[in-house]
Order: C-alpha cells, then structure tokens, then sequence
C-alpha cells in the first residue's frame, strides 16, 4: 500500500497504516531504553547529540522541576551513531516509496534522523510551527518531507501530533515572510486534529503545515523516529551536518 499524495497536498500531512513490522518496531524500542539507560556512562560526545528534558523549560511539561525528570532524553539526536539498527529505516522500501510519491522524484537524500521521545506524565508540548523555513537543515525551497514514524503509537492524551489541515497552502515567499516577522500564527492548544496512530504506523508531515502537539500525560511512552528527506539535487542552506546528512534514499 501507498502513501495518499493527493490527501497530502490538499490537507498537509498523510497516514500510511502498519507501514513498518512490529519486528522492527520492537527492536528500535530496545535499542532507544538501551541508549537511555546508558546515559551516566557516555562521553561529551554522546551526551552532545542528546537533548535533556531538564534542560528545557518547565513550562511546556506542566511546570514539574527539572530535578524530577533525572537524565530523561527528549530528542535522541543521530541515532545510527549510537545502534546501527536504525540504518534499517535507511533503506526501508515504506519509506523509500513513500518519499518519492511525495517528492516526485527517486533521487532522494536524507538530511537528518532524530527521535522526539515524550516520557509518561511530563512529555513535553511541542508549541505550533512549521517545518519550513527551519534553522536545522533546512534547503532553500520547501520541497523535503518529514516522516514519522511512531513506535508506541500515539493518541490525544500521549501528546500526539495535532495538524492545522489547510495551512501549508502558503508560498515559500510568505512562509519565509512570516518566520522573519514573527508572524507566524499560533493557534490554540486544542486547534485542528489531534492523530492517532498504532505502533509502526507512518506519519508523511508537510513542511508548511501547522503542526505541534500536547504533554504526554498517559502512563505510555510516545517515541517517534523522524526523518528529514529532500532533493539530491537540492543543498541545505544551513550548516549543520550529519553523519547520514546526504546519504542516498534507498
């Protein structure tokens, strides 16, 4: 089964059911409580590519203390630095065709691959944003795709993603525009739809649409792998580097 284009371009994002076997699935969650559980004993540079729920604000978790959360990670940066099994979502056939039904295009490149975790009772609210223009990675036009995919599954009360359907239909030039004015809309919490998915399920995120979500205020994990894909024949502007930064998709 394919990816929606159409469902993508005229509403923003797209859902692509039991796109990765819970096999697969199962065994990143493995490898992400693995890395968790090690942090105490990482070097500088491990701990560089991590970012900390502590380290942030308490506002968007519900204003509970940094002393609370220990050394709980919020975004897991390149993760195939730290377990080779995520290089399997490198070549993986869902999200190598479901890239280039959205793209248009089999010359394809990854920019960078994350995972945002939102722990049980404090997982923090992403606020509203778009994806494009981005100061991470981001290339000169909005023709890259972000793919989720979702490892626990996600539903309202785990802080899943809410999407605002509709507000990509902007030009690069306003979108641009907004970012530098700081006009960029911020609608209210419970604004749009919030998604709910089931573990291996794929999420394909427009980079303009409007999207954010809320704290994780279940008793579940919600760990979702992210990647970044775009053009070969189109640069990043920005300068930053990864070590899967311009690998070929697929």
């Amino acid at each position: 089964m394919l990816i929606d284009p159409d469902f993508f371009h005229s509403q923003g994002h797209a859902h692509l059911s039991r796109a990765i076997a819970p096999d697969l699935t199962g065994r990143l969650c493995t490898a992400i409580d693995a890395i968790q559980a090690r942090v105490p004993q990482m070097s500088e540079a491990e701990r560089a590519r991590l970012v900390f729920e502590r380290d942030l604000s308490a506002h968007r978790r519900g204003e509970v203390e940094a002393e609370a959360l220990g050394d709980a990670i919020f975004i897991l940066g390149e993760p195939c630095a730290f377990d080779p099994v995520f290089e399997a979502l490198l070549d993986h056939p869902a999200i190598r065709d479901a890239a280039r039904t959205l793209l248009a295009s089999d010359a394809l490149v990854i920019h960078f691959m994350n995972v945002t975790i939102k722990h049980p009772r404090f997982g923090r609210s992403i606020a509203w944003h778009r994806d494009f223009p981005n100061d991470y990675m981001c290339p000169a036009s909005s023709r890259f795709v972000r793919l989720m995919l979702c490892l626990d599954g996600m539903e309202d009360a785990m802080g899943a993603t809410r999407f605002l359907p509709g507000s990509h239909c902007l030009s690069d030039a306003e979108a641009l525009h907004e970012k530098r004015e700081g006009t960029r809309p911020q609608p209210s919490d419970d604004a749009g739809a919030a998604l709910d998915c089931a573990a291996g399920d794929l999420v394909a995120i427009h980079p303009k649409v409007l999207h954010g979500g809320g704290i994780n205020r279940s008793d579940r994990m919600r760990r979702n792998v992210v990647l970044q894909i775009g053009l070969a024949s189109e640069a990043l502007v920005t300068t930053e580097r990864e070590s899967v930064t311009g690998r070929l998709l697929g």
